[in-house]
């Protein structure tokens, strides 16, 4: 039952947003009780709380899973993660976001601080076997490399920018991806801004 009202919620919240779902709603869906569904958690802010803990959870489990693949060189494990992370954001619709941050910031702030220790911990091994598979130019250093993604996913990544953009939360995700690990030059163009830099 617990597992229930956990997924039923976590779909309302996400879709329509924490503070337009009643706990009446999520329990006349489930066809249970207020009563029944107070037993299992004490306040629709602890049902909310549990969500996100679950959530981040899982995506650290599934992190290191991919991190830990033996058979996946490093590109395809970055490849993964970001396919893995772009598909959760995706869950999260804008409403959920901004909702959260303005009906429940202390919540808000403990699912910020845990991404931010998901990005150094887990990012922080994926750039270092970058580097063991030679997979990034000589000239890149790993930790600025992790303090540029980090500080553009917390800076972008937030309700507040995303009301700003065009973009949902895993277009903008994709995008900063593919400015990092792709770069916004062509070819033609890289050589000859590295042609310029070379005489100054």
């Amino acid at each position: 039952m617990k597992d229930r009202i956990l997924e039923t919620a976590c779909n309302k919240f996400f879709q329509l947003g924490f503070s337009r779902v009643t706990v009446e709603e999520i329990a006349r869906e489930l066809g249970i009780s207020k009563k029944t569904l107070y037993e299992h958690f004490a306040s629709k802010e602890e049902l909310l709380r549990e969500i996100l803990l679950r959530m981040t959870g899982e995506i650290e489990i599934q992190i290191d899973a991919i991190l830990q693949d033996k058979h996946a060189d490093f590109v395809e494990k970055l490849r993964q993660v970001w396919a893995f992370l772009a598909s959760r954001l995706s869950r999260m619709g804008p409403i959920f976001r901004a909702d959260l941050q303005r009906h429940a910031p202390s919540l808000w702030r403990e699912v910020d601080e845990r991404r931010d220790r998901i990005i150094h911990t887990r990012f922080r091994k994926l750039f270092q076997k970058g580097v063991e598979h030679r997979a990034f130019r000589k000239e890149v250093d790993p930790q600025l490399l992790l303090l540029i993604y980090s500080t553009l996913i917390q800076r972008i990544i937030n309700p507040e920018t995303l009301s700003q953009l065009p973009f949902s939360a895993s277009q903008a995700f994709e995008a900063i991806v593919t400015v990092i690990f792709e770069g916004i030059l062509t070819d033609r163009a890289r050589g000859k801004l590295r042609a310029r830099c070379a005489t100054l």
